[in-house]
């Protein structure tokens, strides 16, 4: 029996399989060893028989092989002789023992000796197969209970190195992977899937110290702003007016909405944000969100518009306008002068477009702007409002309501954010399921 072969070469046989042809070759090994020894045991035997006999054996046995009638025995066990004395046709008493003095018949003589020799012999013949067939069981057994033991060794040894890596993973060593032994498919199966495990519990605790990192990087320069200008206010160096107090609000307004922030991404990561389903119409929240932000965008020199279409849904109206509002806002700040706006309403789906003129994203970090505090343009930083959240709390979001997010070229020449919202929410009202961010 041999394993399945795929494209790659040879696969590697289950363990069931391995199990199974063991226990096979074990059973096979005994049975033939006991074949083994007992045939050379009866063939030693036989050679010790004297020629005649084997001659006979033989000859009976060729003539079995052919259906023929085996030939009569070349010899016959001792009959009573008739007495010289007695009448024709009567049997008289049996011979006795020839005398004392006169010496035995050649013991393979036909007709008395052979029997005689026989009768021991075949007793002999019993125990020595008995024997044999007892000393090739041990054999039989011992090989048997080699084979098993390198069997034992085989399938312990990638579970042993397995239960060595958790032993360390679980002590706090997060870089332990096992070794992936060639052996049964399942055992490397486990190997692997270990590794794939403790990889991932790697990168969520790197993922944690930088989060950790990041956020204490985001609060220290709004309170140290703060802390400057109090202390500042304190020693006389500026008034108490009206622009100090803005000024510090506006810091304040920084922080608030940080928390905030952290706190929708955190309770999406934990498939607790609560959401209250409704019906919603996409367009309308749009083009709310639109009318809110055209003055911001007069400031900043950007014509702002919108297309939509009807597209009503079930979904969480506040979240699904902090979604549009990020959106909006990220593109603000990176258009050069156009910032467009379209809703599309499809058959399962509602679609959010996003565009804008500005530089647009390279295609292989379309993907990284969702990640936390990724921020591509340096030069806009907090003073401008931007945190490094908003397109990962969309992509949480997004994500609470069965929908997703993502980037690709703008028609404009910049980014297009694209947010797909299913018409029919499967999200349990009050409660979101863990984000996909």
């Amino acid at each position: 029996m041999s394993a399945p072969r795929t494209s790659g070469g040879w696969r590697t046989p289950s363990l069931a399989v391995t199990l199974l042809l063991t226990m096979l070759l074990v059973v096979g090994l005994a049975v033939g060893g006991m074949f083994l020894f007992s045939n050379l045991a009866v063939r030693r035997e036989i050679a010790k028989l004297p020629p005649e006999v084997q001659a006979y054996l033989r000859a009976r046995q060729e003539a079995e092989r052919r259906g023929e009638e085996p030939p009569p025995p070349p010899f016959h066990p001792p009959q009573a002789a008739a007495s010289p004395n007695s009448a024709a046709g009567q049997v008289g008493e049996p011979e006795g023992p020839p005398p004392s003095d006169q010496p035995d018949p050649a013991p393979h003589a036909p007709g008395r000796g052979i029997p005689a020799v026989l009768n021991p012999r075949t007793r002999s013949f019993v125990r020595d197969v008995q024997t044999s067939l007892v000393q090739g069981g041990l054999v039989a057994a011992a090989a048997a209970a080699s084979l098993s033991l390198l069997l034992a060794r085989r399938v312990a040894q990638p579970i042993t190195a397995v239960s060595r890596a958790a032993a360390r993973l679980a002590g706090g060593d997060l870089s332990a992977r096992a070794p992936v032994l060639k052996g049964d498919r399942e055992v490397a199966e486990l190997a692997r899937t270990f590794n794939e495990m403790a990889g991932n519990l790697e990168a969520l605790e790197r993922e944690r110290q930088q989060a950790v990192a990041d956020i204490a990087h985001e609060l220290r320069t709004p309170i140290a702003i703060m802390q400057a200008r109090l202390d500042a206010l304190e020693d006389g160096v500026y008034p108490l007016d009206a622009g100090q107090i803005a000024l510090l609000s506006a810091q304040t307004q920084l922080l608030t909405r940080l928390v905030g922030d952290l706190r929708t991404l955190t309770l999406a990561d934990a498939g607790r944000l609560g959401l209250h389903a409704e019906r919603v119409d996409l367009a309308e929240v749009a083009g709310q969100v639109v009318r809110d932000l055209s003055d911001h965008a007069g400031v900043r020199g950007v014509r702002l518009t919108l297309t939509a279409d009807p597209a009503p849904l079930t979904a969480d109206r506040d979240r699904v306008r902090q979604v549009t509002a990020n959106l909006v806002e990220n593109a603000l700040r990176h258009a050069r002068s156009q910032v467009a706006v379209r809703v599309e309403a499809a058959a399962d789906a509602a679609r959010l477009h996003v565009d804008d003129d500005g530089p647009g994203i390279p295609e292989g970090l379309r993907e990284t702007v969702f990640t936390r505090f990724t921020r591509l343009d340096q030069s806009r930083a907090r003073d401008t409002g931007g945190s490094g959240l908003g397109l990962a709390i969309v992509r949480a979001l997004a994500g609470a309501h069965g929908g997703q997010a993502y980037a690709t070229a703008s028609p404009l020449g910049g980014a297009r954010f694209t947010v797909v919202l299913p018409r029919s929410s499967n999200v349990a009202k009050g409660h979101a399921s863990r984000a996909g961010a």
